[in-house]
């Protein structure tokens, strides 16, 4: 599933890196926000009151569109967080889930809004975990140094295929 270290790209972001410790932007609790109005009532600043959520992450922008050489498309850069896959279904259906990554003409679809990614050393999750389409978010494009610093595992080729292919069915579904 995962390049070697030998052979990964750390001095660029491609589609399907993981990356750890990201600021998970959709997870705020939106009655953990503050805001903040002038003496007319008009909302003029807010902030966080709740921890910040930090957990691993996926990047989803296809890798020629996160291309820094590429200024024209390059304005934001999108990621999901993962999950503990223990956590995204009941433990009778995680084999389903799990299967749910091979898309084809003779399967039917099912879980399109997680793909799931087999353990590894350098995360936390034991049995592996889910990226969560379903929580995407941007980031702007001057986050790319920050988040290249974040990289940790690079999927090899066939992986990456396979999860844009899913990505592509689960925001086209009806």
């Amino acid at each position: 599933m995962y390049l070697s270290k030998e052979e990964s790209e750390f001095k660029v972001l491609r589609q399907g890196d993981i990356l750890k410790d990201v600021h998970i932007l959709g997870a705020i609790n939106i009655n953990g926000i503050t805001y903040g109005s002038n003496l007319s009532g008009e909302q003029v600043s807010w902030y966080i009151t709740n921890k910040p959520f930090v957990a691993n992450a996926m990047v989803l922008s296809h890798s020629c569109e996160i291309d820094p050489q590429n200024t024209i498309k390059m304005t934001s850069i999108i990621l999901a967080p993962l999950r503990d896959i223990n956590s995204a279904t009941s433990p009778e259906k995680i084999n389903e889930l799990i299967q749910s990554n091979f898309i084809d003409d003779t399967t039917e679809f099912s879980y399109l809004k997680y793909f799931y990614v087999y353990p590894h050393g350098y995360m936390s999750f034991s049995d592996g975990a889910v990226v969560d389409f379903s929580k995407c978010f941007s980031v702007r494009n001057n986050s790319y140094e920050t988040l290249l610093n974040k990289k940790i595992l690079q999927l090899k080729p066939e992986v990456i295929d396979k999860m844009s292919l899913k990505l592509a069915f689960y925001f086209r579904r009806s």
